[in-house]
């Protein structure tokens, strides 16, 4: 099966089940119509990109939970952030130096968010002060990030000397290991690249359990050497961002860390058509690695894609689509493989913020489950639903269309089950 995105020119062929890290997921050069496939590892990386990883022991265990990545000079680097009214204090201090958007390092401390700890604001501001001490590199052009137990103080006797060994062990085509360096309860590493006309582009992200994106998701860090101008970067992020990880969802928990990084080396330069070319390979490496993110979400068996079509607006399809992948009792129903259209019924008429769409009558609903139409304007249809039932066991992905009235606009989401296996994973999270 494949999965077409016009706006995007994007398209996901899905190999055989249980394995969504195998999806082809492929772009269109603007100058010669190709499509072009992002690979499923790191092999793209740009030149000149230095990183240095390791244990340090912010967590227990030996898994690394420390990286630093360099740029050899300073580049150009845009990011979208949490709308958390809780964020942590590594948001408010990149905010500010994304703002700028003249960024030459990323330094990432995972297991610890440092959030609502009494020194956190401070702690941030010795790392980065460390960070230009020992690389000189300036505090303002630098990207702090932390993630993972929220209350807990960072323990600064062990960060501080892993900034001055890191200094000195900094080594070129090493992202491999810091993608692996900022994962917590992720399954494994989640990574992209992609090379045209010479530009390169590689990425990687963590984020398994409180995904619910306002403006990003979790943490992913995106690297070129695409020169681009501020003003494109950020544009393109954006839109990029809102077409993939913003459309994603695990348990609707906003966590109080999310950042989406994309930041360039500035060394290739790009015709009009490489802008274009470059924006769809990096919404098509945005669309792996969340859909990456949903199928690897702690204690996830299943993937939710939902497809709302309406008559008001984009946004409008958007939100309903969240609605119904953000249902507890739809992800139950998933999980348990029973396509229960009453559950969509519900999900679509809980109430929001927007109400530019009008009650929903039953002659103007149309659902229909894995291809199978189920309830159309005003009429259930008859279904052998044990058939049905199995359709959904057997599946890696579970689909759900709605169609709301006379459809003109149309927006998808992805989603997960819900499992004994998340109640678990949480509820022991720190004991």
């Amino acid at each position: 099966m494949k999965v077409v995105l016009p706006e995007d020119r994007i398209a996901l062929s899905e190999l055989p089940a249980q394995a969504f890290e195998l999806d082809v997921v492929s772009f269109e050069s603007a100058d010669s119509g190709q499509r072009l496939n992002i690979m499923n590892d790191l092999r793209h990386q740009p030149d000149g990109i230095r990183s240095y990883s390791a244990h340090i022991g912010v967590c227990k265990h030996g898994s690394p939970d420390f990286t630093l990545i360099t740029l050899p000079d300073v580049g150009v680097g845009k990011a979208v952030y949490t709308r958390s009214l809780s964020c942590s204090e590594a948001v408010r201090f990149d905010r500010k130096n994304t703002a700028r958007g003249d960024i030459q390092a990323i330094c990432v401390i995972s297991k610890n968010a440092n959030v609502f700890t009494p020194n956190g604001a401070r702690d941030i501001e010795t790392i980065a002060q460390r960070i230009e001490a020992t690389t000189g590199i300036p505090a303002t052009n630098q990207i702090i990030s932390c993630t993972g137990v929220i209350g807990v103080p960072l323990p600064m006797d062990k960060i501080v000397p892993a900034i001055d060994q890191a200094a000195g062990q900094l080594t070129e085509g090493t992202l491999e290991e810091s993608a692996t360096a900022i994962l917590t309860t992720d399954r494994q590493a989640k990574v992209a690249s992609a090379e045209f006309n010479g530009i390169k582009l590689c990425g990687f992200a963590k984020g398994a359990g409180m995904i619910e994106p306002n403006m990003a998701t979790m943490l992913a860090y995106f690297f070129t050497d695409a020169q681009i101008s501020k003003d494109d970067l950020e544009k393109v992020l954006k839109r990029a961002a809102d077409k993939t990880f913003n459309a994603i969802s695990v348990d609707t928990d906003t966590s109080t860390s999310d950042t989406v990084a994309v930041v360039s080396t500035n060394k290739q330069p790009m015709t009009a058509n490489d802008l274009i070319t470059f924006e769809r390979a990096l919404t098509a490496m945005f669309f792996k690695l969340a859909r990456d993110i949903i199928s690897q979400a702690e204690g996830a068996n299943y993937l939710i894609e939902a497809n709302v079509s309406l008559p008001t607006s984009v946004d409008d399809a958007r939100i309903f689509a969240k609605k119904i992948i953000n249902s507890p009792l739809i992800k139950t129903a998933v999980h348990g493989a029973d396509p229960n259209w009453g559950r969509v019924v519900m999900a679509v008429g809980k109430p929001t913020d927007r109400f530019t769409l009008g009650e929903i009558q039953p002659q103007e609903l149309r659902i229909t489950i894995m291809d199978e139409v189920v309830f159309e304007y005003g009429t259930a249809i008859p279904l052998d639903l044990g058939k049905l039932s199995q359709k959904m066991k057997a599946a890696k992905t579970v689909t759900i269309d709605v169609a709301i009235g006379s459809p003109v606009y149309s927006a998808k989401a992805w989603g997960c089950d819900l499992s004994e296996s998340y109640i678990k994973i949480n509820a022991e999270y720190t004991t």
